[in-house]
C-alpha cells in the first residue's frame, strides 16, 4: 500500500527540496561569481535570512521591478 502524503506534507517536502536546490546554487555562485555573492550577503544581512531565501528575495524583487517598468 502506497503512503499518501497530506497536502501540508507535500508542500513542506517541495519547499525543502527547493531550499536545498537554491543552497546548491548559492554554493556555485560563491565560487564563481564574487559580485553576486556580495549582493547575496547584503540581502542576507538586511533580511536576516539564508542564502536560499536571499536568492528567492532577489528574484521576487527583480520580477517586481520588471512589472513596474513594463
Amino acid at each position: 500500500m502506497a503512503d499518501i502524503a497530506t497536502p501540508q506534507a507535500r508542500k513542506r517536502a517541495t519547499t525543502n527540496y527547493l531550499d536545498k536546490a537554491l543552497a546548491k546554487i548559492s554554493l556555485v555562485i560563491s565560487h564563481t561569481e564574487p559580485e553576486v555573492l556580495e549582493a547575496l550577503n547584503k540581502i542576507m544581512a538586511h533580511k536576516d535570512c539564508s542564502k536560499a531565501m536571499a536568492i528567492k528575495t532577489a528574484l521576487v524583487e527583480y520580477a517586481k521591478g520588471l512589472e513596474q517598468g513594463a
